[in-house]
C-alpha cells in the first residue's frame, strides 16, 4: 500500500528555489526488527513507482531474494516524480494551483536531501 511522508517545512533547494513542503510517495513491505538492523532500502529508476513488489516482482515478495518476512523493505519515489512525490501535478500550498511548469528545478543533491529527511520515519 501507498504511503505518504510529508516534511512540512521549507525545502530549500540546491539551485535557489524553495518548495513550501514536500511530499515522498513510499512503500513499505515486512516489519523492523528490534536491532533495526533488517532494512533493505531499494532505489529506483526516474520513472518507476515505489511499488517495488509490483515492478521487481522477481525480486521483492514471500519466498524471493528480498523477502518481507525476513527484511524490512522501504522504497521511496524521488521529487518530481509522477507517482505521488511533489512535481510538477502537485497542488503548490501557495496558490492552491498545480505547479506545473512553474515547478522547480531539481538537482540530484536536493534528491538526495529529499530522501535523508525521509529515512528519519519511524519503521511501520
Amino acid at each position: 500500500m501507498k504511503k505518504i511522508y510529508r516534511y512540512t517545512q521549507p525545502f530549500h533547494l540546491e539551485q535557489g528555489g524553495i518548495l513550501p513542503e514536500i511530499e515522498i510517495a513510499y512503500h513499505t513491505y515486512g516489519k523492523l526488527n528490534r536491532k533495526k538492523n533488517n532494512v533493505v532500502w531499494i532505489c529506483h529508476a526516474l520513472t518507476a513507482s515505489s511499488d517495488a513488489a509490483d515492478w521487481w516482482n522477481g525480486l521483492v515478495g514471500e519466498g524471493k531474494l528480498f523477502n518481507p518476512e525476513n527484511y524490512f523493505i522501504v522504497c521511496a519515489n524521488i521529487l518530481g516524480s509522477c507517482y505521488g512525490s511533489t512535481g510538477p501535478t502537485s497542488k503548490n500550498p501557495r496558490t492552491q494551483k498545480k505547479y506545473g511548469m512553474d515547478f522547480p528545478f531539481l538537482t540530484i543533491r536536493d534528491l538526495v536531501k529529499a530522501h535523508r529527511l525521509f529515512t528519519r520515519i519511524p519503521g511501520d
